[in-house]
């Protein structure tokens, strides 16, 4: 099960690639649109080595984000400082820093898709949706990411990662609606014990 907290961690580990044709007007739309969400609620389907998982999704700026799978008994949370892995069925926790991965792309406090850390290679302009593929400077090797948004209104549609091996995940968000209000703790794991990757233990209150 730690495939799919690896897939989603890939999701924000992207990489330079060879310049491509950039539409400044898209993203500009994109950087505006991300900047002006506080939070969104909704379902998604992930798609990654042929099968499909369903769940919901919510997030909350800056920094934090949390992922239900409906079959499975596993959770992904953020809580602006940690990526949490939460494998239920083992009663176990993978921690990754926030901070150490570009998990925080979509949900940082300032969204700034040209003159960060950040750099679209590339967009594309269909016709009721349009697409953003960006990378994170100096990653090379670690993959790509495409984010996929509606037109009218704009709103944010799905995402596409290819990671270093070359394989494919998809998210497609559904049902995305505006929520700023979350109860206290929605963004914090609710277990007494933590296996971290960096090794020891650490506990809940």
């Amino acid at each position: 099960m730690k495939k799919l907290f690896f897939a989603f961690v890939a999701s924000f580990l992207i990489c330079v690639e060879a310049h491509s044709a950039v539409d400044s007007n898209l993203v500009s739309t994109a950087e505006t649109y991300l900047n002006s969400i506080t939070g969104l609620s909704g379902g998604f389907v992930q798609t990654a080595n042929g099968k499909n998982e369903k769940g919901n999704f919510y997030m909350l700026r800056p920094g934090k984000v949390r992922l239900d799978y409906d079959d499975l008994p596993v959770q992904l949370i953020s809580d602006g400082r940690d990526l949490y892995f939460f494998d239920k069925s083992l009663d176990q926790i993978t921690t990754v820093s926030l901070t150490s991965t570009p998990a925080g792309i979509l949900i940082r406090e300032n969204i700034d898709l040209r003159n960060a850390d950040i750099s679209v290679i590339e967009t594309a302009d269909m016709n009721d949706k349009f697409s953003l593929k960006m990378n994170l400077r100096g990653q090379e090797g670690l993959g790509n990411m495409t984010v996929v948004f509606d037109k009218a209104p704009v709103k944010l549609n799905s995402w596409t990662v290819i990671d270093a091996t070359g394989a494919k995940t998809d998210v497609a968000f559904n049902g995305l609606k505006t929520k700023n209000s979350f109860p206290k703790d929605y963004f914090q794991i609710q277990h007494h014990r933590t296996i971290s990757t960096s090794g020891g233990d650490a506990f809940y209150d």
